[in-house]
């Protein structure tokens, strides 16, 4: 993005092109004279001031407008995450044109017209807060509570398109998760394919007639902690260590530490069916202090941040709607220090006509032991600290101990009633 700005601004000077041809590279090269350019770090905000320092340290060894050109195009692109930004290169080549009388000589018709925000005072310094604040949520995943931040200040209104972004993509992440506790709760529609109190565990099915997608709930009560049932689900490239259904399983990235993309491809149990696969987006919203709970969202996505893994090319692409995991803190009992209730829902489309019974039936005889399984994986991190899921917990303090100390907290404040039937 740099390069293209350098070589556009460059390009738009008729006075001087040619020279600054050979001085770009040098600008190019330099992220570190940047740093310099403004007194040691980036600035977390963009104005006419900053460029103005950064033009003046940086053209003092002389060179042609086209490289002074050039020059404010890399420094607008290098903090293209700044709050207000100058993105268009002619307002930039006007301004230092006009630089005595930056707010004369059409410069604020120009603006208008190219619709370039305005420097960073009043409405636009509470917007910039406001974002800082709601991105810091988002973060540590608490989107219930940058969504209620947002309400309360429905007059401010965003102008960076890097904060209206934030914006959908935070109330839209709220609204999915709310949905999701919605669905786990209400069971009108479902039918019960298992249940076993002793097991503490029970499986419902539900598939409308004529659909693709197959519904899949289950709750369980398991003797462990959020962060480790978690870390059963974040850490999907481990689910092949112990699952042998999973012929492959990856991480693909963490667009944020409450988030993660992820592949896996399960054995089709039914003849001689292929493997399917899955390509999907997770993330976690922290809703103990609104709902009691942890959500975890997941939903099938077509583009991949890296490259799949080699058993994708032999697989039939299933397809996950939004489903989703909620994770409840409970009170200790005697023999169990940590108690979580976890309810999953599942809206899968396995790209293949499964009747309702056969999926009931599978789901009656195969959910138990993938019960059973998950109870011993959990006793083994409890039991065993070189466990791969402790210490992958290990390297990612800045959610597993926060989430740790906040269910501490929660259930040091509230007691809840068991809310199994």
């Amino acid at each position: 993005a740099a390069a293209a700005a350098a070589a556009a601004a460059a390009g738009s000077s008729s006075s001087s092109s040619a020279s600054s041809s050979s001085s770009i590279p040098v600008v190019l090269r330099s992220i570190g004279g940047l740093r310099t350019a403004f007194g040691g770090e980036m600035p977390t905000t963009l104005s006419q001031s900053s460029i103005g320092t950064a033009f003046n340290r940086l053209s003092r060894g002389g060179g042609g407008a086209g490289k002074k050109l050039a020059v404010c195009a890399v420094v607008t692109a290098a903090t293209a995450t700044a709050t207000t930004i100058v993105s268009n290169v002619d307002y930039i080549r006007t301004w230092w044109q006009q630089k005595k009388d930056p707010e004369g000589g059409g410069i604020a018709e120009r603006r208008q017209r190219n619709r370039l925000p305005l420097p960073l005072t009043g409405q636009n310094k509470k917007a910039a807060q406001l974002s800082k604040e709601v991105r810091a949520l988002d973060q540590r995943g608490q989107v219930f509570k940058a969504k209620a931040l947002l309400m309360a200040n429905k007059d401010i209104n965003f102008t960076n398109p890097d904060d209206i972004r934030l914006k959908n993509a935070v109330l839209q992440r709220a609204d999915d998760a709310q949905a999701i506790m919605r669905e786990i709760s209400d069971d009108s529609s479902w039918v019960k394919s298992y249940d076993n109190n002793e097991e503490q565990f029970e499986t419902l099915y539900r598939h409308r007639q004529g659909e693709a997608v197959h519904g899949i709930k289950m709750r369980a009560v398991f003797n462990s902690s959020v962060t480790n049932v978690l870390a059963v689900l974040r850490e999907f490239d481990l689910t092949q260590t112990w699952n042998g259904n999973m012929k492959g399983a990856a991480q693909l990235g963490f667009p944020s530490p409450v988030s993660v993309q992820a592949y896996g491809a399960g054995f089709m149990p039914w003849g001689p069916f292929k493997t399917r696969d899955v390509l999907f987006n997770g993330y976690g919203a922290d809703a103990l202090d609104e709902h009691g709970c942890v959500t975890l969202v997941f939903q099938s996505t077509k583009k991949a941040m890296c490259a799949l893994p080699p058993i994708s090319k032999h697989c039939v692409r299933a397809d996950f709607r939004r489903s989703g995991v909620v994770l409840e803190p409970l009170p200790p009992i005697p023999g169990a220090k940590t108690r979580v209730l976890a309810s999953l829902v599942l809206n899968g489309d396995p790209k293949m006509a499964v009747p309702g019974w056969l999926a009931s039936f599978g789901l009656k005889v195969f959910a138990p032991k993938v019960k059973r399984d998950t109870d011993e994986l959990l006793a083994e991190m409890q039991e065993d600290m070189s466990s791969p899921y402790v210490m992958r917990k290990k390297q990612y303090p800045e959610l597993y101990a926060m989430l740790d100390d906040r269910c501490e907290e929660y259930l040091s404040r509230t007691s809840r009633a068991f809310p199994m039937k």
